[in-house]
Protein backbone atom coordinates (compact mmCIF):
# COMPACT_ATOMS: atom_id res chain seq x y z
CA UNK A 1 0.00 0.00 0.00
CA UNK A 2 3.05 2.29 0.45
CA UNK A 3 6.47 2.63 -1.25
CA UNK A 4 9.54 1.40 0.62
CA UNK A 5 10.74 4.97 1.13
CA UNK A 6 7.72 5.59 3.36
CA UNK A 7 9.18 3.27 5.99
CA UNK A 8 12.83 4.33 5.94
CA UNK A 9 14.78 6.99 7.83
CA UNK A 10 18.19 7.43 9.44
CA UNK A 11 18.86 6.96 13.15
CA UNK A 12 20.87 10.19 13.13
CA UNK A 13 17.76 12.12 12.06
CA UNK A 14 16.15 11.41 15.41
CA UNK A 15 18.93 11.77 17.98
CA UNK A 16 18.74 14.83 20.24
CA UNK A 17 21.76 17.04 20.87
CA UNK A 18 24.32 15.78 23.35
CA UNK A 19 23.92 12.09 22.45
CA UNK A 20 26.96 10.08 21.36
CA UNK A 21 26.08 7.55 18.67
CA UNK A 22 28.22 4.43 18.57
CA UNK A 23 27.39 2.99 15.16
CA UNK A 24 28.28 -0.59 16.07
CA UNK A 25 26.33 -3.57 17.33
CA UNK A 26 26.49 -4.55 20.98
CA UNK A 27 28.39 -7.83 21.05
CA UNK A 28 28.43 -8.62 24.77
CA UNK A 29 26.91 -7.25 27.96
CA UNK A 30 28.59 -7.86 31.31
CA UNK A 31 25.92 -7.07 33.92
CA UNK A 32 28.38 -7.59 36.80
CA UNK A 33 31.17 -5.37 35.48
CA UNK A 34 28.53 -3.03 34.00
CA UNK A 35 30.08 -2.84 30.55
CA UNK A 36 28.97 -3.29 26.95
CA UNK A 37 31.42 -4.60 24.35
CA UNK A 38 30.80 -3.61 20.74
CA UNK A 39 31.51 -5.45 17.51
CA UNK A 40 34.23 -2.85 16.84
CA UNK A 41 36.07 -3.75 20.03
CA UNK A 42 35.00 -0.85 22.24
CA UNK A 43 34.27 -1.45 25.92
CA UNK A 44 31.64 1.01 27.12
CA UNK A 45 30.94 1.26 30.87
CA UNK A 46 27.50 2.17 32.20
CA UNK A 47 25.74 3.12 35.41
CA UNK A 48 22.33 2.29 33.94
CA UNK A 49 21.51 0.34 30.80
CA UNK A 50 18.39 0.29 28.64
CA UNK A 51 18.30 -2.65 26.23
CA UNK A 52 16.03 -2.23 23.23
CA UNK A 53 17.59 -4.31 20.42
CA UNK A 54 14.32 -5.66 19.07
CA UNK A 55 14.29 -9.30 18.02
CA UNK A 56 15.81 -11.51 15.33
CA UNK A 57 14.12 -13.62 12.68
CA UNK A 58 15.06 -17.30 12.75
CA UNK A 59 14.55 -18.17 9.08
CA UNK A 60 16.91 -21.14 9.37
CA UNK A 61 14.39 -22.86 11.64
CA UNK A 62 12.23 -23.59 8.59
CA UNK A 63 13.83 -26.30 6.48
CA UNK A 64 14.04 -25.52 2.79
CA UNK A 65 13.37 -21.80 3.24
CA UNK A 66 15.70 -18.89 2.57
CA UNK A 67 15.11 -15.23 1.88
CA UNK A 68 16.40 -15.75 -1.65
CA UNK A 69 13.13 -17.56 -2.38
CA UNK A 70 10.87 -14.63 -1.50
CA UNK A 71 8.94 -13.38 -4.49
CA UNK A 72 9.45 -16.58 -6.47
CA UNK A 73 7.29 -19.69 -6.87
CA UNK A 74 4.51 -18.20 -4.80
CA UNK A 75 6.55 -17.54 -1.62
CA UNK A 76 6.08 -14.43 0.50
CA UNK A 77 7.78 -13.26 3.72
CA UNK A 78 7.18 -9.70 4.89
CA UNK A 79 9.23 -9.42 8.04
CA UNK A 80 12.78 -9.06 6.68
CA UNK A 81 12.24 -5.48 5.51
CA UNK A 82 10.86 -3.26 2.74
CA UNK A 83 12.68 -5.12 -0.05
CA UNK A 84 11.06 -8.39 0.99
CA UNK A 85 7.68 -6.73 1.41
CA UNK A 86 7.92 -5.67 -2.24
CA UNK A 87 8.98 -9.17 -3.30
CA UNK A 88 6.14 -10.65 -1.26
CA UNK A 89 3.66 -8.47 -3.08
CA UNK A 90 5.00 -9.77 -6.41
CA UNK A 91 4.13 -13.32 -5.36
CA UNK A 92 0.86 -12.35 -3.67
CA UNK A 93 -0.36 -10.25 -6.61
CA UNK A 94 0.09 -13.21 -8.96
CA UNK A 95 -2.12 -15.22 -6.60
CA UNK A 96 -4.76 -12.47 -6.46
CA UNK A 97 -4.94 -12.51 -10.27
CA UNK A 98 -4.72 -16.25 -10.98
CA UNK A 99 -6.15 -17.85 -7.85
CA UNK A 100 -5.28 -21.27 -6.45
CA UNK A 101 -4.48 -22.23 -2.86
CA UNK A 102 -3.31 -19.52 -0.46
CA UNK A 103 -1.59 -20.78 2.70
CA UNK A 104 -0.90 -18.32 5.52
CA UNK A 105 1.20 -19.18 8.58
CA UNK A 106 2.16 -17.98 12.06
CA UNK A 107 5.13 -19.07 14.22
CA UNK A 108 4.95 -20.83 17.57
CA UNK A 109 7.14 -18.19 19.24
CA UNK A 110 6.18 -14.76 20.44
CA UNK A 111 6.32 -12.31 17.53
CA UNK A 112 6.17 -8.71 16.42
CA UNK A 113 2.51 -7.71 16.20
CA UNK A 114 0.68 -10.98 16.70
CA UNK A 115 -2.16 -9.65 14.54
CA UNK A 116 0.08 -9.20 11.49
CA UNK A 117 -0.49 -12.71 10.06
CA UNK A 118 -4.23 -12.08 10.20
CA UNK A 119 -3.89 -8.68 8.52
CA UNK A 120 -1.98 -10.15 5.60
CA UNK A 121 -4.51 -12.95 5.24
CA UNK A 122 -7.44 -10.53 5.27
CA UNK A 123 -5.81 -8.12 2.82
CA UNK A 124 -4.88 -10.75 0.25
CA UNK A 125 -8.34 -12.33 0.43
CA UNK A 126 -10.00 -8.95 -0.03
CA UNK A 127 -7.84 -8.05 -3.02
CA UNK A 128 -8.26 -11.52 -4.57
CA UNK A 129 -12.05 -11.30 -4.19
CA UNK A 130 -12.08 -8.16 -6.35
CA UNK A 131 -9.43 -9.21 -8.88
CA UNK A 132 -8.91 -11.86 -11.51
CA UNK A 133 -8.85 -14.63 -8.91
CA UNK A 134 -12.43 -13.97 -7.79
CA UNK A 135 -14.17 -17.32 -7.36
CA UNK A 136 -10.99 -19.25 -8.17
CA UNK A 137 -9.10 -19.40 -4.87
CA UNK A 138 -9.05 -21.23 -1.54
CA UNK A 139 -7.42 -19.81 1.59
CA UNK A 140 -6.07 -21.55 4.67
CA UNK A 141 -4.62 -20.10 7.87
CA UNK A 142 -2.32 -22.47 9.79
CA UNK A 143 -1.11 -21.61 13.28
CA UNK A 144 0.50 -23.57 16.16
CA UNK A 145 -1.87 -21.94 18.64
CA UNK A 146 -5.42 -23.04 19.39
CA UNK A 147 -6.87 -19.58 18.81
CA UNK A 148 -6.75 -16.88 16.16
CA UNK A 149 -6.08 -14.14 18.72
CA UNK A 150 -5.01 -14.19 22.36
CA UNK A 151 -8.03 -12.13 23.48
CA UNK A 152 -11.03 -14.52 23.44
CA UNK A 153 -13.62 -12.01 22.25
CA UNK A 154 -11.32 -10.91 19.40
CA UNK A 155 -10.64 -14.54 18.49
CA UNK A 156 -14.38 -15.10 18.15
CA UNK A 157 -14.82 -12.01 15.97
CA UNK A 158 -11.97 -13.06 13.66
CA UNK A 159 -13.32 -16.62 13.54
CA UNK A 160 -16.67 -15.27 12.36
CA UNK A 161 -15.03 -13.08 9.71
CA UNK A 162 -12.93 -16.01 8.47
CA UNK A 163 -16.06 -18.13 8.22
CA UNK A 164 -17.93 -15.42 6.30
CA UNK A 165 -15.07 -15.06 3.84
CA UNK A 166 -14.31 -18.76 3.39
CA UNK A 167 -10.91 -18.79 5.11
CA UNK A 168 -10.29 -22.17 6.75
CA UNK A 169 -8.29 -22.30 10.01
CA UNK A 170 -5.93 -25.13 10.94
CA UNK A 171 -4.99 -24.91 14.61
CA UNK A 172 -2.04 -26.72 16.15
CA UNK A 173 -0.04 -26.47 12.91
CA UNK A 174 3.62 -25.35 13.08
CA UNK A 175 5.43 -24.85 9.80
CA UNK A 176 8.42 -27.20 9.73
CA UNK A 177 9.65 -27.16 6.14
CA UNK A 178 8.82 -26.19 2.59
CA UNK A 179 9.52 -27.74 -0.81
CA UNK A 180 9.57 -24.80 -3.25
CA UNK A 181 9.85 -27.02 -6.33
CA UNK A 182 6.65 -28.94 -5.67
CA UNK A 183 4.97 -26.12 -3.72
CA UNK A 184 4.28 -28.20 -0.64
CA UNK A 185 4.61 -27.21 3.01
CA UNK A 186 5.07 -29.64 5.89
CA UNK A 187 3.59 -28.85 9.29
CA UNK A 188 3.98 -30.48 12.68
CA UNK A 189 0.41 -30.96 13.87
CA UNK A 190 -0.20 -31.16 17.61
CA UNK A 191 -3.42 -32.73 18.88
CA UNK A 192 -4.66 -33.70 22.33
CA UNK A 193 -5.56 -37.37 22.64
CA UNK A 194 -9.20 -37.35 23.85
CA UNK A 195 -8.65 -40.38 26.08
CA UNK A 196 -5.15 -39.98 27.55
CA UNK A 197 -5.13 -36.15 27.34
CA UNK A 198 -1.55 -36.43 26.07
CA UNK A 199 -0.35 -34.25 23.22
CA UNK A 200 0.26 -36.24 20.05
CA UNK A 201 2.31 -34.95 17.12
CA UNK A 202 2.33 -35.91 13.47
CA UNK A 203 3.45 -34.37 10.20
CA UNK A 204 0.98 -33.01 7.68
CA UNK A 205 1.69 -31.89 4.12
CA UNK A 206 -0.29 -29.08 2.53
CA UNK A 207 -0.08 -27.81 -1.07
CA UNK A 208 -0.01 -24.12 -1.95
CA UNK A 209 0.11 -21.70 -4.83
CA UNK A 210 0.90 -18.79 -2.50
CA UNK A 211 2.60 -19.34 0.87
CA UNK A 212 3.20 -16.62 3.45
CA UNK A 213 6.06 -17.52 5.80
CA UNK A 214 6.56 -15.88 9.19
CA UNK A 215 9.63 -17.38 10.89
CA UNK A 216 10.14 -18.03 14.61
CA UNK A 217 11.35 -14.90 16.41
CA UNK A 218 13.84 -14.70 19.26
CA UNK A 219 15.93 -12.30 21.33
CA UNK A 220 19.30 -11.38 19.77
CA UNK A 221 22.32 -13.47 20.77
CA UNK A 222 23.82 -10.58 22.75
CA UNK A 223 20.88 -10.82 25.16
CA UNK A 224 20.78 -14.60 25.37
CA UNK A 225 24.54 -14.97 25.84
CA UNK A 226 24.87 -12.21 28.44
CA UNK A 227 22.70 -13.89 31.06
CA UNK A 228 19.85 -11.38 30.87
CA UNK A 229 17.15 -13.82 29.74
CA UNK A 230 14.53 -15.63 31.78
CA UNK A 231 15.76 -19.02 32.99
CA UNK A 232 12.31 -20.58 33.38
CA UNK A 233 10.19 -18.81 30.73
CA UNK A 234 10.56 -18.51 26.96
CA UNK A 235 13.77 -20.53 27.28
CA UNK A 236 13.92 -21.11 23.52
CA UNK A 237 13.39 -17.40 22.82
CA UNK A 238 15.48 -15.57 25.42
CA UNK A 239 13.41 -12.51 26.30
CA UNK A 240 14.85 -10.26 29.04
CA UNK A 241 13.88 -11.13 32.62
CA UNK A 242 12.07 -8.00 33.77
CA UNK A 243 9.33 -7.06 36.19
CA UNK A 244 6.16 -6.86 34.10
CA UNK A 245 5.04 -3.60 35.73
CA UNK A 246 8.31 -1.63 35.89
CA UNK A 247 10.31 -3.28 33.04
CA UNK A 248 13.29 -3.37 35.39
CA UNK A 249 15.54 -6.42 35.38
CA UNK A 250 14.79 -8.74 38.29
CA UNK A 251 18.44 -9.60 38.98
CA UNK A 252 20.26 -6.50 37.76
CA UNK A 253 18.35 -3.38 38.90
CA UNK A 254 20.56 -1.08 36.78
CA UNK A 255 19.10 -2.63 33.61
CA UNK A 256 15.76 -1.92 31.95
CA UNK A 257 14.28 -3.48 28.81
CA UNK A 258 12.02 -1.88 26.21
CA UNK A 259 10.01 -3.15 23.28
CA UNK A 260 10.14 -6.54 21.60
CA UNK A 261 12.98 -7.89 23.75
CA UNK A 262 11.18 -7.37 27.07
CA UNK A 263 10.07 -10.62 28.68
CA UNK A 264 6.50 -9.67 29.52
CA UNK A 265 3.21 -11.39 28.57
CA UNK A 266 2.24 -8.69 26.04
CA UNK A 267 3.96 -5.85 24.31
CA UNK A 268 5.64 -6.60 20.97
CA UNK A 269 4.06 -3.61 19.23
CA UNK A 270 4.99 0.04 18.72
CA UNK A 271 1.86 0.98 20.69
CA UNK A 272 3.24 -0.93 23.67
CA UNK A 273 6.55 0.92 23.42
CA UNK A 274 4.67 4.21 23.53
CA UNK A 275 3.41 3.22 26.99
CA UNK A 276 6.57 1.44 28.11
CA UNK A 277 8.94 4.38 27.58
CA UNK A 278 7.38 6.72 30.19
CA UNK A 279 7.46 3.88 32.74
CA UNK A 280 11.17 3.21 32.16
CA UNK A 281 11.85 6.94 32.19
CA UNK A 282 10.09 7.34 35.53
CA UNK A 283 12.00 4.51 37.20
CA UNK A 284 15.33 5.44 35.61
CA UNK A 285 15.15 9.05 36.74
CA UNK A 286 14.02 7.93 40.19
CA UNK A 287 16.98 5.50 40.42
CA UNK A 288 19.43 8.25 39.46
CA UNK A 289 17.93 10.46 42.15
CA UNK A 290 18.03 7.66 44.75
CA UNK A 291 14.28 7.18 45.13
CA UNK A 292 11.58 4.74 44.02
CA UNK A 293 9.67 5.21 40.80
CA UNK A 294 5.87 5.08 40.72
CA UNK A 295 4.84 4.47 37.11
CA UNK A 296 3.32 1.11 36.12
CA UNK A 297 3.03 -0.58 32.73
CA UNK A 298 -0.27 -2.47 32.61
CA UNK A 299 0.46 -4.43 29.43
CA UNK A 300 -1.28 -2.03 27.08
CA UNK A 301 -0.97 -3.00 23.45
CA UNK A 302 -2.83 -2.06 20.32
CA UNK A 303 -3.54 -3.86 17.07
CA UNK A 304 -5.14 -1.91 14.23
CA UNK A 305 -6.39 -5.16 12.72
CA UNK A 306 -6.88 -4.57 9.00
CA UNK A 307 -9.72 -6.66 7.62
CA UNK A 308 -10.10 -5.12 4.15
CA UNK A 309 -8.55 -2.38 2.10
CA UNK A 310 -10.19 0.64 3.72
CA UNK A 311 -11.47 -1.16 6.85
CA UNK A 312 -9.89 -2.13 10.16
CA UNK A 313 -10.72 -2.89 13.78
CA UNK A 314 -8.81 -0.91 16.44
CA UNK A 315 -8.21 -3.57 19.08
CA UNK A 316 -6.59 -2.34 22.33
CA UNK A 317 -6.11 -4.53 25.39
CA UNK A 318 -3.95 -5.12 28.48
CA UNK A 319 -2.22 -7.94 30.38
CA UNK A 320 -5.59 -9.31 31.44
CA UNK A 321 -7.04 -9.44 27.89
CA UNK A 322 -9.45 -6.68 28.84
CA UNK A 323 -10.35 -4.33 25.99
CA UNK A 324 -9.21 -0.79 26.81
CA UNK A 325 -10.38 1.40 23.91
CA UNK A 326 -8.84 4.88 23.71
CA UNK A 327 -11.89 6.31 21.93
CA UNK A 328 -14.83 4.37 23.41
CA UNK A 329 -17.48 6.84 22.21
CA UNK A 330 -16.05 7.12 18.71
CA UNK A 331 -14.49 3.80 17.71
CA UNK A 332 -16.10 0.46 18.55
CA UNK A 333 -13.12 -1.92 18.86
CA UNK A 334 -14.76 -4.92 17.18
CA UNK A 335 -16.33 -3.14 14.24
CA UNK A 336 -14.72 -2.88 10.80
CA UNK A 337 -14.48 0.88 10.38
CA UNK A 338 -12.95 3.23 7.83
CA UNK A 339 -11.77 5.53 10.64
CA UNK A 340 -9.69 2.71 12.12
CA UNK A 341 -8.15 2.15 8.69
CA UNK A 342 -7.47 5.90 8.41
CA UNK A 343 -5.65 5.84 11.74
CA UNK A 344 -3.50 2.96 10.48
CA UNK A 345 -2.79 4.55 7.11
CA UNK A 346 -2.28 8.18 8.16
CA UNK A 347 -1.96 8.70 11.90
CA UNK A 348 0.34 5.87 12.95
CA UNK A 349 3.44 7.11 11.12
CA UNK A 350 2.98 10.58 12.62
CA UNK A 351 2.60 9.02 16.07
CA UNK A 352 5.62 6.80 15.50
CA UNK A 353 7.72 9.79 14.43
CA UNK A 354 6.59 11.68 17.51
CA UNK A 355 7.72 8.71 19.60
CA UNK A 356 11.16 8.88 17.96
CA UNK A 357 11.35 12.52 19.00
CA UNK A 358 10.31 11.69 22.55
CA UNK A 359 7.10 13.67 22.12
CA UNK A 360 4.43 10.96 22.41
Amino acid sequence: MKPASYTLSKTTDWLPDGITLIAEHAAQIDPVAKTVATTGGQIVPYDFLVVAPGLVLDHDAIEGFSLDLVGQNGIGALYAGPEYAARTWQAASEFTEKGGIGLFTRPATEMKCAGAPLKHTFLIEDIASRSGAAGKYEMYYAAPQQALFSVPIVHEKVRMLFEERGITSHFGHRLKSIEPGTKRATFVETKLDPITKVEMQSEVEMPYDYLHVIPPQRAPDVIRQSGLSWADKWTDQGWVEVDMKTLRHLRYPEIFALGDVAGVPKGKTAASVKWMVPVVEDHLVAAIEGREGAAVYDGYTSCPLITRVGRAMLVEFDYHNILVPSFPDVIAPLEELWISWLMKEVAIKATYNAMLRGKA
